[in-house]
């Protein structure tokens, strides 16, 4: 369909003022099914609302040549049918469906005029298909025909993500903008969207699951501490690359800060060589000959020490867009106990529904034990129930009443007021909560701002953070990743890996379950 094209785009907001980009140039070929990743706050949604045109570039030019539609999309009648509501996501076809009746209804010579303009209107949009089409779509995303006479908003969040998906692909001759699709989606579904979207022709995805974007894209646009670039391949692929480009320029920082050292040592030993020939001139030496040779050695040492700025500015240039090296630590209490939680056979039942049944784990020290399962199949309450906050109908969980355990909560306990005064209230240490958030890529003035103001993806690693800093025996995490970005899930991954901490974690992150769980969990 074309190239979307940054020419020297920079872009800020007002107030409070924030520069994102400066100076972005930037091509993205409409036909690529392409993956947008970066960190938390680097411009990720900014960048699509500017391609959307909700936001117009503060310098340079922008080239959009074709229609963009974005996820997510808010439906205007949510209570409506499904079928009706992903029908008025694609265009208003029922109002003009509603106008045409009418004007025939009138009949007049001007009705019949408008009649036709409405009627060219809906035809181009493919009108007449659009019913057959929903028909055909939907299946493609594992939502039966049985739902489309259901009011959408009965559905789970993960069947509305669907079919609300599905909408962008219905429209035609649009380039769909998807902003993090997978936030409601269990395992199953992001499955079954990355099956869906691997056969599309061209969409931007912004997505911070490892998994999905190499399931399903064929380039990455990423965007760095420095710069913003597009690379073919799935994650891995980029992530390979990266770290490559990476590494080539760590080892010749290195050989070039050898380099510096020797060529300063160069230049020191000829300027005092240089100064020493001078001293050594006497009423009985040729004087002339002494100071050409000191004169000729000067000029070398500072030939050597302008090599040495060379080598210096050219390792300056290196490893710009490398990521801090802070590694993140998770500390745990020592246990003399190996068991700390047993679940024997419990049910879980809230009102009248029963969740599960029959579900059984031992949490030794060291486990880390990943509980999967469909959304509302009831895996937070399982949490819930080993902390103690609901009681099981049936079964028992055994906990030793001294064992601390901290935990990290689906939707954040912190969402509003200051970050510091929470500190000041929970008594946690700030320099130690600042210096996880800053591993984490949390930084500049977030102890001064409104939590309400920060990002998901910040709150999130507020809480995780908060989780972390707790003196206890063992972790509780209820969707830990959601809204992070993909750099922080990997040095969580990497920490966990590295320090071992007892851990229950609730989480759809495909590679971070594989690469993490040392035991499953399956709620049916």
């Amino acid at each position: 369909m074309g190239n979307i094209i940054f020419r020297h785009v920079g872009f800020h907001y007002e107030a409070p003022y924030a520069e994102v980009f400066q100076d972005l140039d930037l091509l993205i070929d409409t036909g690529w099914r392409a993956g947008l990743v970066g960190r938390n706050g680097r411009g990720k949604t900014t960048l699509l609302a500017l391609i959307h045109g909700d936001l117009a570039p503060s310098t340079g030019s922008l080239t959009v040549p074709v229609s963009t539609v974005r996820y997510p999309l808010r439906p205007a009648a949510p209570a409506e049918t499904v079928f009706h509501v992903i029908k008025d996501a694609v265009a208003p076809f029922r109002t003009w469906e509603a106008h045409m009746n009418l004007l025939v209804e009138v009949a007049t010579e001007s009705a019949m005029v408008e009649y036709g303009e409405v009627q060219a209107r809906y035809s181009d949009l493919g009108g007449y298909e659009i019913d057959a089409r929903i028909m055909a779509e939907l299946p493609r995303m594992a939502l039966g025909e049985h739902l489309l006479e259901r009011p959408f908003d009965s559905l789970s969040g993960g069947e509305q993500t669907r079919a609300l998906i599905a909408a962008l692909f219905l429209q035609r001759d649009c380039y769909p903008l998807i902003d993090e699709p997978t936030d409601h989606l269990d395992m199953a579904g992001r499955e079954i969207v990355a099956r869906y979207l691997a056969e599309k022709p061209g969409f931007l995805l912004v997505s911070h699951d490892r998994w999905l974007l190499d399931q399903c894209v064929d380039h990455i646009v990423s965007i760095n501490k420095t710069d913003v670039r597009a690379m073919h391949g799935n994650y891995s692929v980029w992530k390979q690359q990266m770290d490559r480009e990476e590494d080539f320029e760590r080892r010749r920082k290195l050989n070039l800060q050898r380099e510096i050292k020797s060529l300063d040592r160069a230049a020191r030993d000829r300027r005092q060589g240089a100064l020493k020939r001078e001293s050594d001139k006497t009423a009985h030496t040729d004087k002339g000959y002494i100071g050409h040779r000191a004169r000729k050695q000067m000029k070398r040492a500072l030939a050597i020490e302008r090599r040495a700025e060379r080598a210096l500015e050219e390792r300056r240039q290196l490893l710009q867009n490398e990521e801090k090296e802070r590694r993140l630590k998770i500390s745990s209490r020592e246990q003399r106990a190996h068991a700390l939680v047993t679940v024997n056979d419990i049910s879980l039942q809230v009102a009248d529904k029963v969740l599960f049944e029959h579900v059984s784990f031992t949490l030794e020290r060291g486990d880390r034990v990943a509980i999967v399962g469909p959304n509302g199949s009831g895996k937070t309450s399982l949490l819930r129930a080993i902390m103690g906050e609901i009681e099981p109908r049936e079964g028992i969980i055994r906990r030793p009443a001294h064992l601390a355990f901290a935990c990290a909560y689906q939707n954040p306990r912190w969402d509003a007021g200051l970050l510091r005064e929470h500190l000041r209230l929970e008594g946690v240490d700030e320099t130690r909560f600042r210096q996880i958030l800053g591993v984490l890529g949390v930084e500049g003035e977030v102890f001064e701002r409104d939590l309400a103001t920060m990002s998901q993806g910040q709150r999130k690693k507020v809480d995780l953070a908060r989780s972390l800093i707790a003196d206890a025996d063992f972790l509780l995490w209820d969707e830990p990743m959601n809204y992070m970005d993909v750099t922080s899930r990997e040095q969580v991954e990497q920490a966990v890996l590295e320090f071992e901490p007892t851990l229950v974690f609730v989480e759809h992150d495909h590679y971070f379950v594989e690469r993490v769980a040392t035991q499953r969990v399956e709620i049916p």
